[in-house]
């Protein structure tokens, strides 16, 4: 019977060993901001866009790779049904626009429209338009015209310093999807313009891009909204 109860006794002890290591493990998990019940799988359920306080610091470039230069768009983000589609984020409370997303199909080569000059996104200055002035502005479109993109829609209109629009957005992206949809590829496209806090006039442009039939177009950049002769 002594036997008995001291094999009732150890597995008594065992059990709350148990217990208690399990306790420990989820207390250890939640306070490294893990949920102990979650599935990890892994893989992100939607793709990464850059904010403004992870923005990086401006030294002189004209834009900077992200990522590696690889986009992080997810496979429901680059599921493709057949057809060109476009959609631009509304304005924010300040008018400011937010965000611009498409899949762009070689049909959509030069569809888009120039710039309306009546459209004054925020961040726009008519002292800044002069040809010899570094700080010259540009209305930006966010999807370029050649790529299908509205002049006529303020959603996609964004107030770029001339470098940024050109140049810097040019061939930092257009001009890659421009030459890949010209050869037949369909791209998922993304741009984002950065602001801080109730700045009017971005900072930057986060932009991704990733080709859905081939392995053509891959980037994850960030344009720098900066007067190029103008650096400290």
């Amino acid at each position: 019977m002594a036997k008995r109860k001291n094999s009732g006794k150890n597995k008594f002890l065992r059990l709350l060993l148990l217990l208690a290591w399990f306790f420990v493990l989820t207390w250890i998990e939640i306070h490294e901001g893990v949920d102990p019940n979650s599935e990890q799988t892994g893989k992100p359920g939607t793709s990464i866009i850059l904010s403004a306080d992870d923005a990086p610091r401006y030294t002189g470039a004209d834009f900077l790779e992200l990522n590696g230069g690889r986009s992080t768009f997810d496979a429901s983000e680059l599921h493709f049904e057949g057809e060109g589609w476009v959609n631009y984020g509304d304005l924010d409370e300040l008018n400011r626009v937010t965000t611009m997303d498409a899949m762009i199909t070689p049909e959509m080569y030069q569809t888009g429209t120039d710039a309306d000059s009546s459209i004054l996104p925020t961040g726009w200055s008519k002292s800044n338009q002069n040809d010899s002035n570094p700080k010259q502005l540009n209305r930006g479109h966010l999807l370029a015209d050649v790529l299908g993109g509205s002049g006529e829609d303020w959603r996609n209109l964004v107030t770029l310093y001339r470098n940024a629009n050109y140049p810097a957005m040019y061939f930092a992206s257009e001009y890659i999807i421009s030459e890949a949809i010209q050869s037949g590829t369909t791209v998922r496209y993304r741009v984002t313009p950065v602001f801080q806090g109730d700045e009017l006039l971005c900072k930057g442009l986060h932009i991704m891009a990733k080709s859905v039939n081939d392995d053509s177009v891959d980037l994850n950049v960030y344009v720098f909204n900066e007067p190029k002769d103008d650096i400290n």
